[in-house]
């Protein structure tokens, strides 16, 4: 099941995945959280539910506080999810001015309100804040996310940020991207970027027999996609 936010800007509306098992539910990643997402999943939750934070960037960590008892993540970003940085503002005003100068060098648009509609009457955006958290576990390269009747391996992805993780089924040819992979234009310029590393990432996706890869953005695609982006990344770096 994938979810995301209609009304947050196409640049920080991100997928979320709800991934129904035997045993336990799993839920990666969790939107800007300008509205709660456990009220929203309530009626498809009827088991303990895992969430997982491909990497904590504002577009994907805004309701983990809501899953607290069960929230995995990669250990280079806790620090980030105990205390969210000052300028995680639902307007581009907020955005530090060094943050919005790699967006722009990205080729995003930083201007103006990040809704484009209120979730409710009297909701005031400048007040609006994501709640710090902290992982319940902490997973690395090669550790698994067991559903009971579904595995997914972690696979250690960074270069868009220092801990962002992937998740691979090999039984099922699916690989869960985060920000890792996307079809859309790859991020590498924010402060905790690593193009370097980002390159290492790309050779180890590309090589991988994925049948369908669901992104942290936009809609998912097959193999022959996978391939064409991470060539277009190695071939522009």
């Amino acid at each position: 099941m994938r979810i995301w936010e209609p009304h947050v800007s196409r640049l920080l509306r991100a997928n979320m995945f709800l991934i129904k098992g035997r045993d336990r539910d799993l839920l990666v990643d969790s939107g800007m959280g300008v509205v709660s997402l456990r009220g929203f999943l309530a009626p498809f939750l009827d088991k303990p539910v895992t969430h997982l934070l491909t990497h904590a960037h504002a577009d994907h960590v805004g309701s983990a506080h809501e899953f607290a008892d069960d929230l995995v993540m990669h250990a280079a970003e806790v620090g980030v999810l105990a205390d969210p940085p000052a300028d995680w503002s639902l307007s581009f005003d907020g955005y530090s001015e060094d943050k919005r100068r790699r967006l722009q060098a990205a080729g995003f648009d930083t201007t103006g309100l990040l809704i484009a509609a209120l979730p409710h009457a009297g909701f005031d955006h400048r007040a609006w804040r994501i709640p710090a958290a902290a992982p319940t576990r902490l997973v690395d390269d090669g550790d698994a996310i067991d559903l009971g009747d579904r595995r997914f391996e972690v696979l250690h992805t960074p270069g868009h940020s220092p801990g962002s993780i992937c998740l691979w089924e090999p039984e099922t040819g699916t690989l869960i991207g985060g920000d890792a992979i996307y079809d859309g234009l790859l991020i590498d310029t924010l402060p905790d970027s690593d193009p370097a590393a980002y390159r290492v990432t790309m050779e180890r996706l590309r090589a991988l027999p994925a049948t369908v890869v669901h992104g942290g953005h936009r809609e998912s695609f097959g193999q022959a996609k996978l391939r064409f982006l991470c060539d277009q990344y190695l071939g522009s770096r």
